[in-house]
């Protein structure tokens, strides 16, 4: 039985205990080796395109500074984030009609992906599942969220 038990524990991508790996594609994008459609910044936080997504609009919000998971983000730092992610949040209304979203945030678990911490901003636009969008694509979802920045003064 206790076999059993373990066999069925998945180890986490990214565990909460993990260095920071500096090769990610987060600290990539950071480091301005990696390109990213980018559709807002401020001093301490970057919101951004995903490469895939089930809901068009769907936009990431990252810190500037390398750091793994919320245990280890400042309090100017998550409320930053959760700040810049409702402005993105009120840009997809306008520019998608979505009627309301979802932010989504793993720390450690078998969901997240990208040991960088990273807020995801998703409407609930009908699904249209992209796994590996065209730069073309991606263009085009910064230029409509952008857009709908531009068109509310944020």
């Amino acid at each position: 039985m206790a076999l059993a038990l373990q066999a069925a524990v998945t180890v986490p991508r990214c565990p909460l205990d993990a260095p920071y790996d500096p090769r990610n594609p987060f600290a990539q994008i950071l480091a301005g080796k990696a390109p990213a459609s980018i559709v807002a910044e401020t001093p301490d936080m970057i919101a951004l395109v995903p490469i895939a997504w089930e809901r068009p609009g769907h936009v990431l919000v990252i810190p500037r500074r390398a750091v793994r998971n919320l245990d280890d983000m400042t309090a100017t730092e998550m409320a930053d984030a959760l700040l810049l992610a409702r402005r993105i949040a009120a840009a997809q209304r306008r520019a998608f009609g979505n009627t309301g979203y979802v932010i989504q945030q793993n720390n450690g678990g078998g969901a997240q992906h990208v040991c960088h911490v990273h807020f995801h901003v998703i409407p609930n636009t009908p699904v249209e599942k992209v796994e590996h969008a065209t730069p073309a694509q991606m263009e085009g979802m910064r230029a409509r969220i952008v857009a709908a920045l531009d068109a509310s003064g944020d």
